[in-house]
């Protein structure tokens, strides 16, 4: 098990224990931060998304700690290479919703799909993603040789539909930010949802959409980073050289995360800014509601908790 697992993610070079508890010291500190300020502005969603997906990065680098202090354990190497791979899935989720929420607050009427759409296609696609990541890792924890390179083609597609997934969200997300743009340039606020006006005047609004931009783009360099290191082989350069994975992996998603952590949808929306809504369109007449796709209590029936 040694070797398969040094080869399986290594290949002989064992991780600096350093960098390990760097990470996993960073990590701790965004979950405790991000998991308060939820708390505290009533964000669920976002808790339960970034909390876990933050906790599984904490995980993960605790196992390669482990493992680097103990190569021969199968259950370290799985640790590790199963919570970092599915973390970034689970942050994505929290995106999407964040993306819905946007959605409604200026104007359904500016955007390709409704908000549950956004919700219910993304965040389905986000759990296959986490459950054949998962399943590949799983599978590449085999003791024999056949198990590593299944596990390795299963992580592949996990991974090349979690790309494909991010990149049609950034074009969808994109053309948003393009329309609203044009939209406040030429009419100002006059057609934006008009129960929504006192979220668009909060100061930190304009950034939060630089702040999901740039975190998004962190995310989607460190997968298709993943994507090339596990499609190119575990023996090669891109996989054996630990600072690939110091700066494409760990870097990448702690900085997305710091941003998220300044930049929390509880900061910039406000506490318990609970938001009347009677229908997905911008002063639309009223014959639709918005309830969130994943919620069987209908919370969004009645409110936006944004």
């Amino acid at each position: 098990m040694s070797e398969v697992a040094r080869q399986s993610f290594f290949n002989g070079e064992t991780p600096h224990i350093a960098s390990g508890i760097a990470y996993t010291v960073v990590f701790s500190f965004l979950t405790v931060i991000t998991g308060t300020i939820s708390i505290w502005s009533h964000q669920w969603w976002f808790l339960c998304s970034w909390g876990i997906g933050l906790l599984l990065e904490v995980v993960g680098y605790s196992g390669r700690i482990w493992y680097t202090l103990n190569d021969t354990s199968r259950s370290a190497y799985v640790m590790e290479l199963v919570c970092i791979t599915v973390a970034p899935c689970f942050l994505m989720a929290g995106i999407y919703n964040i993306f819905a929420q946007l959605v409604l607050v200026y104007g359904t009427q500016y955007s390709y799909l409704k908000p549950k759409l956004y919700s219910t296609i993304f965040i389905i696609c986000d759990v296959l993603s986490i459950f054949i990541q998962g399943a590949g890792g799983g599978i590449s924890s085999g003791s024999r040789v056949n198990s590593v390179s299944t596990g390795s083609n299963v992580m592949i597609v996990g991974l090349a539909f979690q790309v494909a997934t991010m990149s049609v969200f950034q074009l969808l997300w994109y053309s948003f930010i393009v329309k609203i743009i044009k939209e406040k340039k030429q009419f100002g606020d006059s057609n934006f949802n008009p129960n929504f006006s006192h979220v668009r005047l909060r100061k930190y609004l304009n950034c939060f959409f630089v702040a999901i931009s740039v975190s998004v783009l962190l995310i989607y360099v460190r997968s298709i980073y993943r994507l090339i290191e596990t499609a190119e082989g575990w023996s090669s350069k891109i996989a054996t050289k630990e600072i690939y994975f110091d700066i494409l992996e760990g870097l990448m998603i702690s900085l997305a995360g710091l941003i998220m952590c300044i930049f929390s949808p509880g900061f910039v929306y406000g506490r318990d800014a609970h938001l009347k809504l009677n229908n997905e369109k911008a002063g639309a007449d009223g014959s639709e509601s918005y309830s969130h796709p994943l919620d069987d209590k209908d919370l969004y029936n009645e409110r936006l908790t944004i």
